[in-house]
């Protein structure tokens, strides 16, 4: 049975068909909802997957699935890939910078890697930060065990691109879902004095990459989407990003 689409599954793919990739790593692949996908639109392309609680069934276009834990550091896969996938996930990993090491390690020079979180910098997150101190969707997680869904690090678009270029990736770019942006008018009145900081500061950038940056953080993914997919490319020189 294949798992229920989400809105960002659509711009993954699409990031992937602009990509030209033949081989993926889903981390983690879950129930497979990639593996479903690809099997339709793009049978030929080699897909391996990691995963820990969940593990795709019945879709045989995953040539291997190996059992790991993501808050470890990746095993040897024995191959490189042009694209990495991690849906879901980055958000409830104890240590997000070794996941993205990873990540970059397993790619081919210039491969592409699409990471998919729930953005915690729309209004309604914000209000209820301001008025609990928890971001929507990372509540208090006194109680649960590991194996429950538990979530570590609330992301947003300039937090997650700055982890992006930490380890070396390059071409960051914040990619747009079809959801309501925003849900409610008073949403636009909320993120106004943001986009309004972001405006200026692309105005006023030193250089063509500041301008993008601060572009893509006044965008309407960025203060009013309820998901983060953004993509990065890998070094394409030996050496860079290492650390």
């Amino acid at each position: 049975m294949s798992p229920k689409t989400k809105p960002y599954h659509s711009v993954v793919l699409a990031i992937l068909a602009e990509s030209g990739v033949s081989s993926i790593l889903d981390a983690p692949c879950g129930h497979g909802w990639l593996g479903h996908a690809l099997q339709s639109v793009k049978p030929e392309v080699h897909l391996d997957g990691v995963g820990l609680w969940e593990f795709p069934e019945d879709v045989p276009i995953y040539q291997s699935v190996k059992e790991h834990d993501l808050d470890e550091p990746l095993p040897d896969l024995g191959k490189k890939y042009d694209a990495v996938v991690c849906g879901e996930a980055i958000h409830l990993v104890t240590n997000p910078g070794l996941l993205i090491k990873g990540f970059r390690d397993v790619l081919n020079p210039g491969g592409k890697l699409i990471i998919t979180t729930p953005n915690t910098w729309f209004s309604r997150s914000r209000g209820q930060f301001l008025l609990r101190g928890f971001h929507s969707g990372f509540s208090p997680m006194i109680g649960k065990q590991r194996g429950d869904y538990i979530t570590y690090f609330p992301f947003s678009f300039p937090q997650l691109h700055l982890l992006l270029q930490r380890y070396g990736f390059e071409n960051i770019t914040l990619h747009d879902v079809d959801e309501p942006k925003p849900k409610h008018a008073l949403e636009h009145v909320l993120a106004w004095p943001g986009r309004m900081y972001c405006r200026r500061r692309a105005a006023n950038a030193a250089n063509t990459a500041e301008a993008i940056y601060w572009r893509q953080a006044a965008s309407a993914q960025s203060l009013h989407g309820r998901w983060l997919v953004m993509s990065a490319m890998s070094p394409q020189r030996l050496g860079e990003g290492r650390g």
